[in-house]
């Protein structure tokens, strides 16, 4: 078959490449690329067939690569036919970019793993365990029931006053008395919203911070186990 080949007067020097779609192609045209291969390297037995397939699906052969092929992998044949070497072809500005950017989103990466090791080991130090975290709530909270405790006590003991005063006959000097602990009494509710307000504000804060103890201490854990 080859001699068919060999006969249609064909000859390849160097600086030389040819191309063959092989989609939709016989195998009768493939083994005509393959004589065609042959008869080069008995030509010039130094000479390696570079091959590669470019971006539409045809293959090019030939002594060098294609210009169809700079963004394609050359592979580089030996007299058999088999592959001997590769040629990878360079990065293009999009994969360098890409590239860039990775590496940018990886350091980045490192620098935040690195700031939330620093933070976890920072605030298991601040808070120890969760029992004193517990303990340490309840303490603040028992405090400020016990100022919220100790003002009601102090507006009852004025609402009876207030009471009293009330059986009295109302001169000027006792209701100007009941008017002033009234006022008190305004003066002792504010008090107690505000106490309240800052125990509703103290258990949200320990809530939270017993939900960073737990985050920080699992990824300690986890750390330690990698």
């Amino acid at each position: 078959m080859c001699k068919n080949f060999m006969g249609a007067n064909m000859s390849f020097t160097k600086q030389s490449q040819f191309a063959l779609t092989t989609r939709g192609r016989s195998s009768f045209a493939i083994s005509a690329l393959i004589c065609l291969i042959a008869a080069v390297l008995i030509a010039d037995p130094a000479f390696a067939i570079k091959k590669c397939q470019d971006e539409n699906g045809v293959w090019h052969y030939g002594d060098f690569a294609a210009q169809e092929c700079e963004a394609a992998i050359v592979s580089e044949l030996n007299e058999d036919g088999i592959k001997v070497g590769e040629d990878v072809p360079p990065p293009s500005a999009e994969e360098l970019k890409a590239q860039e950017e990775a590496e940018s989103a990886a350091r980045k990466a490192a620098i935040d793993e690195e700031e939330q090791r620093k933070k976890d080991a920072e605030v298991v130090k601040i808070y120890g365990s969760e029992e004193i975290i517990l303990s340490t709530r309840d303490r603040k909270l028992a405090s400020i029931d016990n100022n919220v405790d100790v003002t009601r006590q102090i507006k009852s003991g004025i609402v009876k006053d207030i009471n009293t005063l009330k059986k009295r006959k109302q001169t000027p000097k006792v209701k100007k008395l009941i008017e002033e602990r009234e006022q008190a009494i305004k003066s002792y509710d504010r008090v107690i919203s505000q106490n309240l307000a800052e125990r509703d504000k103290l258990s949200q804060k320990y809530s939270e911070i017993m939900r960073q103890f737990r985050r920080a201490s699992a990824r300690i854990k986890a750390r330690n186990a990698s």
